[in-house]
């Protein structure tokens, strides 16, 4: 598996590259050397789901808290798709004031804003798609802070947890029927595999369950353990519980396990897709977390 030999070889020149690393990330490291900038904190996701079955009453909601300049509002766009810098590309959804400095605020986002601001109806939304929020911060100087003026290194970086972006996801229910039916294997074909048993393309069989799929061989292991993606009706939102799903033979590793992560794991009957992030791993080594994604032929 290409991802171990990665893994393999990061390990071996870790330690050439730290100090160097170090350096680089030396003159980044601190907030205050690029001047004052303002930015929002995620203090809670409280959803990130439409809900197809009901786009007039559906709204989507995170909670931010402003760090650096005063905030004066928060101009909140869309795209469709994945998140861009090219703010030629937002459509305004809305604006929304920030009346208490340093306290924590909700965004609330309706699906017909969404929409509204796509300039389609609700029921043209997509169900499978995702749409990417963005938060504009306006501050009381009148100066502009988002994704396009902010560091890559910044915005993207775990440590100062920013809100930025948000996505959502439309959803449906799942259907075995819309898929081949329960007690049918199917092919689906590989959109994407970042952990690179597959290239875009190839074919991977999956078994129809009433509750869920059953891969019989998700991935290029001898011997190959079948792995079980459990499917909640209402949602395609799926999950992997920790599974045994073969050994690699070739790298001297047997019993190797993938579970599911976060919130990117959704099978849409609706569609004929599937997305899973998995991370891989053996006993206490981490091969870390991977896309997965397939649409069925």
């Amino acid at each position: 598996m290409k991802r171990i030999l990665s893994f393999i070889l990061i390990i071996a020149v870790v330690a050439n590259i730290s100090s160097c690393r170090k350096k680089e990330l030396a003159g980044i490291s601190s907030y205050e050397q690029l001047g004052i900038g303002a930015y929002v904190t995620l203090s809670k996701t409280t959803n990130l789901i439409i809900d197809y079955a009901n786009l007039n009453t559906t709204t989507v909601s995170i909670t931010v808290k402003e760090y650096g300049k005063p905030l004066d509002k928060i101009k909140i766009y869309v795209t469709a798709g994945a998140a861009t810098a090219n703010r030629s590309t937002w459509k305004l959804v809305k604006e929304v004031a920030y009346p208490t400095p340093n306290t924590d605020i909700d965004l609330n986002v309706k699906a017909t804003e969404i929409a509204a601001a796509l300039g389609i109806p609700p029921t043209s939304l997509v169900t499978g798609q995702s749409y990417t929020l963005y938060n504009q911060l306006i501050t009381k100087d009148g100066g502009v802070w988002d994704l396009s003026n902010t560091l890559g290194e910044f915005s993207g970086n775990p440590n100062y947890n920013m809100a930025l972006t948000w996505t959502t996801v439309v959803v449906c229910p799942y259907l075995p029927a819309s898929i081949g039916g329960v007690g049918n294997t199917v092919k689906f074909r590989v959109l994407q595999d970042d952990w690179a048993d597959y290239s875009p393309g190839d074919l991977v069989d999956v078994t129809v369950g009433a509750t869920g799929v059953t891969f019989p061989m998700m991935w290029l292991t001898a011997p190959a353990r079948p792995v079980v993606v459990a499917v909640a009706a209402a949602t395609g939102a799926a999950t992997v519980a920790d599974q045994n799903y073969g050994d690699y033979l070739n790298y001297g590793i047997t019993n190797i396990f993938c579970k599911s992560s976060g919130t990117n794991n959704w099978l849409f009957s609706c569609t004929g897709t599937i997305t899973l992030t998995l991370n891989h791993h053996v006993g206490t080594t981490n091969y870390g977390t991977y896309l997965f994604r397939l649409i069925k032929v």
